[in-house]
């Protein structure tokens, strides 16, 4: 087991809700190039919300020998608050970005394939 001191576990969740912070944006930059329902954003949050939870509890039981503490809390929502204030604007937009790529190099075979198909049928 590893040993850290309080101020270490500090820093160790506030970097944990900046990641947080960022899981949270690629969804929202994923939202934004491919309009969703509302069932598949339903389902889009619920998955959000188990990757933080499974994050959560790992972090807390390989970090802090399973100890729940408030000053936990405290440090997540911290780097979760000054991340969404200071870069998430930026990242959404770079992740946009990226979101936007992949989704055109995941379309380029389906359209050589629609292509194709409505060439033969020429």
């Amino acid at each position: 087991m590893y040993h850290f001191s309080q101020e270490q576990i500090f820093i160790f969740f506030f970097i944990i809700g900046i990641i947080i912070g960022i899981i949270f944006d690629i969804f929202r930059a994923s939202r934004k190039v491919f309009k969703t329902s509302d069932n598949l954003t339903l389902i889009e949050d619920i998955l959000f919300l188990m990757i933080s939870g499974f994050l959560l509890i790992i972090s807390i039981i390989k970090l802090n020998n399973g100890e729940i503490r408030f000053y936990l809390f405290i440090a997540i929502f911290l780097g979760i608050l000054i991340y969404s204030l200071t870069i998430s604007k930026m990242c959404v937009i770079i992740l946009t970005g990226f979101v936007e790529i992949c989704k055109k190099i995941l379309f380029i075979p389906f359209f050589l394939f629609k292509n194709i198909k409505n060439c033969i049928k020429k």
